[in-house]
């Protein structure tokens, strides 16, 4: 394989007396293969570090691709690294990290077969289990419980869930899921009680209805948990398990059977069962249309002002991303990216160019356009206590992902995205903006160079105060060395918010 070029580049730069200042400390540069063969992906592990595989296609011998685990310290110091040759007809699936291991899901093409590959994130130290998952699965969803993986997606349109034993092979259909009109939402692992909580959301005409079904670690159901309401609709629903009281269940819902959102719903779970549903639309929340300008968000209030007056409904429907669930002190912090489609049309021309008698045009997938982030805070009883909003400015992505993230620092909030080599930065303590929005270059290793473009560019909140910047950029030096260097890179980046009580 291809040997990998590391370069460890350190500096520090002066806080500057403001509440909040961006500091990049570190940076790891990896000198990319000019014919663009690999592809990275980064696993961050809190103070433990980060994992990054580095994954090449292989041409010759027996190996479909070359997977190098390289595992780095806070320090972005290497420890350790392995190497993994993925079998021919194989492909990587989903990967889950639970318990101090990572573990991947290898499926073969158009056969039942799989390989789960278990990795220590101390040590590198690997174990691959085989097996079969009795019929060729769609997975959307591998999460696990102990020895116990769980598959989760479609067979012939309808929701499945297997449970494979990575300890014997054996493999198990979890009952009561196979249904026609019905798909899985999530799938939620509840550790404290070993239990497996499948959402389930099911569609008949204009009626939906959101399931929750609960099953025991030897894949039995305990408990069938039906939620519905006429007038609305829940799109997507987080499980959040309180140690002795239940548990909490948030998300997105609509009118009607639709996935555009008519705003939020909480809801209290004792031992499974829904107490009551706590629905607030978009128009509610004091923040939602911070994102717009001044005008364009006074019109949308008064708009919203004449509805009521005269009695009529106010139908706002968005499209929203809705992240895993954050535990601050004695509140939990919903995070949601409201994003649209976006489409190119095209027409039906040949190959050659030319237009066949009958045309039309068709409308082709082109990625995702975020606007802004919601963000707001509730209790354990799964009451709404405020919210908050973070503005967007022109984010595009191919694939749908979580890109706002958050860091959490005394009762302040971080909220960070990347975009053209830039990062952009916004400090808000609960309804309130304490930080207005800022922009951050990122850096090089060197103040004479500069960055000719950038790709792929990721940021994940890391530890701390850190976030982790990284991607693919191409580096020339200010005197305009020909050629320069492409590289990928991992950039430790602080923002450090200063107590407003000690500012001059």
């Amino acid at each position: 394989m291809k040997r990998l070029y590391v370069f460890l580049l350190i500096w520090g730069s002066a806080v500057a007396p403001v509440l909040g200042q961006l500091e990049q400390t570190l940076r790891l540069e990896i000198k990319t293969n000019p014919n663009g063969q690999e592809k990275y992906e980064v696993v961050p592990l809190g103070k433990d570090g980060v994992l990054l595989t580095v994954k090449k296609e292989e041409y010759f011998g027996d190996a479909a691709e070359t997977w190098t685990f390289i595992n780095y310290n806070a320090d972005l110091k290497e420890t350790w690294r392995t190497t993994l040759n993925l079998d021919f007809g194989y492909r990587a699936v989903r990967h889950y990290q639970t318990n101090g291991f990572l573990y991947w899901l290898f499926m073969e093409t158009e056969t039942d077969n799989i390989q789960v590959l278990k990795m220590e994130l101390t040590t590198g130290e690997t174990d691959v289990t085989k097996g079969k998952t009795l019929t060729q699965l769609d997975v959307q969803h591998f999460k696990l419980l102990g020895n116990m993986a769980y598959l989760g997606g479609s067979y012939h349109g309808r929701p499945l869930v297997v449970a494979f034993s990575l300890f014997d092979r054996s493999v198990k259909v979890l009952p009561g899921l196979y249904a026609n009109n019905a798909e899985i939402n999530n799938l939620e692992i509840d550790e404290a009680n070993q239990r497996v909580n499948v959402v389930v959301y099911t569609f008949k005409k204009s009626k939906c209805q959101f399931e929750i079904k609960t099953y025991s670690k030897d894949s039995k159901l305990l408990k069938n948990n039906r939620l519905s309401n006429e007038r609305n609709s829940l799109i997507s629903g987080r499980i959040i398990p309180i140690e002795g009281e239940g548990a909490l269940l948030v998300g997105n819902y609509s009118q009607g059977c639709t996935q555009y959102s008519q705003g939020l719903y909480f809801s209290k779970l004792d031992d499974e069962e829904t107490t009551k549903i706590q629905y607030v639309e978009f128009s509610e929340l004091e923040n939602f249309f911070n994102y717009l300008k001044p005008r364009h968000k006074q019109r949308m209030l008064e708009r919203i002002v004449k509805k009521k007056e005269t009695g009529r409904e106010i139908k706002l429907r968005y499209r929203m991303l809705v992240h895993n669930i954050i535990k601050t002190n004695d509140e939990y912090v919903l995070v949601a990216e409201v994003f649209y489609p976006q489409y190119r049309i095209s027409n039906n021309m040949n190959d050659m160019g030319v237009s066949n008698a009958r045309t039309f045009n068709v409308k082709n997938g082109d990625g995702y356009r975020y606007t802004h982030a919601l963000v707001c805070g509730f209790d354990g009883n799964g009451k709404l206590l405020w919210d908050n909003c973070f503005g967007i400015q022109d984010l595009s992505s191919n694939d749908l992902m979580e890109m706002v993230q958050v860091s959490q620092q005394g009762n302040a909030l971080v909220l960070a995205y990347p975009q053209d080599g830039e990062i952009h930065t916004e400090v808000i303590e609960r309804n309130k903006v304490v930080k207005e929005p800022e922009n951050f270059k990122i850096k090089t290793s060197s103040d004479s160079e500069k960055v000719l473009y950038n790709e792929d560019a990721m940021l994940t909140a890391w530890y701390d105060t850190y976030f982790l910047a990284y991607g693919i950029q191409k580096i020339a030096s200010e005197r305009g060395t020909a050629g320069g260097r492409e590289v990928f890179y991992l950039n430790k980046i602080s923002y450090k918010i200063q107590d407003t009580d000690s500012k001059n």
